[in-house]
């Protein structure tokens, strides 16, 4: 990965120009040839591409001073791209389109009200175990550290299985719904997770990334990155 040089013209670069897509790791910028994946069209793929038509639909469908409201909260909300210095928010576009699929992720696909962000827990999820249900289906289990969750906010893992010691794909995780106990644990139902992971295996590494989506307003907590090993 050829590394970029800062000279007296550009002293950083980001996102994508031409046919070269910089990109940063360990706050290094890097520059490679720009993917042109093609898009596969898989029923997971096209249901996702149907949510997001549905919500791009309502967001033309707000009034200018809806807009102007969502433009307004989304300008405490910081962006995801560079640079990280605090300087850069999202549009309020952004925010809506945020919501909605926070909204339809946990089956409550709606039209979102123009809500600031609310307070949202800092968790880690620790100590796995898992069990066969069926035979076919797998059950993970996780004790939840950190402080408390409020009623309204649920629990969301993009979850993928490997043999141990492999690293992730990205394009392999799918979403799961956690389903909180009173004793402070979550577990996340994998459904014929032998044909999701294509794997047969008494131990996995568990790649996850999770975050808390708000019931009420459909906005989601930074995701959290974790890999624990887990034993059938």
């Amino acid at each position: 990965m050829p590394k970029y040089i800062p000279n007296t013209l550009f002293s950083d670069c980001y996102a994508s120009v031409g046919n070269i897509t910089f990109f940063h790791r360990d706050g290094e910028c890097y520059f490679r040839t720009k993917a042109n994946p093609i898009f596969p069209g898989t029923a997971g793929q096209q249901v996702q591409l149907s949510i997001h038509q549905r919500g791009l639909k309502e967001w033309r469908n707000l009034s200018h001073n809806e807009q102007l409201e969502w433009n307004a909260l989304a300008k405490t909300v910081r962006s995801k791209r560079l640079p990280a210095d605090g300087s850069c928010h999202i549009s309020g576009y952004n925010l809506f389109m945020s919501a909605y699929h926070g909204l339809a992720c946990i089956g409550d696909e709606r039209i979102p009200e123009p809500k600031p962000l609310p307070s949202f827990p800092v968790i880690q999820l620790d100590n796995p175990s898992a069990t066969r249900i069926n035979a076919a289906h797998l059950q993970i289990t996780f004790k939840i550290i950190g402080d408390q969750i409020p009623d309204t906010q649920m629990i969301v893992a993009k979850i993928q299985l490997t043999p141990l010691g492999f690293k992730s794909h990205r394009g392999r995780f799918r979403n799961y719904i956690g389903t909180s106990t009173d004793d402070n644990h979550v577990s996340f139902i994998i459904h014929d997770y032998r044909t999701v992971s294509g794997l047969d295996l008494n131990e996995y590494q568990v790649h996850l990334k999770h975050f808390l989506i708000d019931a009420d307003s459909g906005h989601r907590s930074k995701e959290i990155s974790q890999a624990l090993k887990v034993r059938i």
